[in-house]
């Protein structure tokens, strides 16, 4: 079951008996487990866990999801990098709360899983868990989009009736359909955002290898002529 849109509020504290249910209903898909106890589901409010009219079952809600965490430390974990998993921008008490949740693990150059409190000893960094992964909606392999729009490249930001934009893919589409990026442009107003993945194109071949981090010959020299022309004698649309 698909995350449903963002909460714009979130708690930090609740029973943990809830919070150890909430938590099994993300890795179940969405279904809170069926051993739950009567009381800790009636406590649950119908806006974090919808009731199936059908069945009976309880199932998280966007909101539900939401209320697990901060909606900072919800943000951070939805900017992980999809590919190596690794999650940036937690203090100390973050990293060791959703440590705690099975949210992230710390691991040192080695590979191997360190406790929160050692991180900084054992020089380790976090990475998003498989349930983090499910509590943000980001797919746990890679879709097939990310095979002609891959990660850390450029594309064109493309909607009926405004200009162009070329932009940064920092991310693979999340179960909403949409892709993390950031406008290449010199404006400080211009900050990352989440797009629609269908409305991103790939770069054109023959502008592609202008952007390649080893580039052809010919491609390099252009580059080089490029970086000599000023930002204001440059055509219109050139990055």
């Amino acid at each position: 079951m698909s995350p449903e849109p963002l909460s714009p509020y979130s708690i930090q504290k609740m029973p943990k008996g809830q919070r150890r249910a909430m938590l099994a209903a993300i890795d179940a898909g969405g279904r809170l487990p069926a051993d739950t106890p009567a009381r800790t589901l009636n406590a649950l409010p119908e806006a974090w866990a919808r009731t199936e009219p059908r069945t009976g079952l309880r199932w998280l809600t966007g909101a539900g999801r939401t209320a697990l965490i901060p909606l900072d430390r919800f943000l951070s974990l939805k900017r992980a990098n999809p590919e190596t998993g690794m999650t940036s921008s937690l203090n100390h008490a973050a990293g060791c709360t959703l440590s705690r949740d099975g949210l992230i693990v710390f691991r040192d150059p080695t590979g191997q899983p360190v406790d929160a409190v050692d991180r900084w000893a054992a020089n380790a960094f976090p990475y998003i868990t498989v349930r983090g992964r499910k509590l943000v909606g980001m797919p746990l392999t890679a879709p097939a989009f990310s095979a002609r729009m891959p990660m850390n490249s450029r594309a064109i930001w493309r909607r009926s009736g405004k200009p162009d934009i070329l932009v940064y893919v920092y991310g693979w589409p999340m179960s909403d359909g949409t892709v993390r990026v950031w406008p290449c442009t010199w404006s400080r107003h211009h900050a990352e955002r989440e797009v629609p993945a269908n409305e991103l194109r790939p770069l054109p071949r023959r502008v592609r290898h202008l952007h390649s981090t080893n580039p052809p010959a010919p491609i390099r020299a252009a580059r080089a002529r490029m970086e000599r022309i000023s930002p204001a004698a440059r055509p219109s649309g050139e990055p």
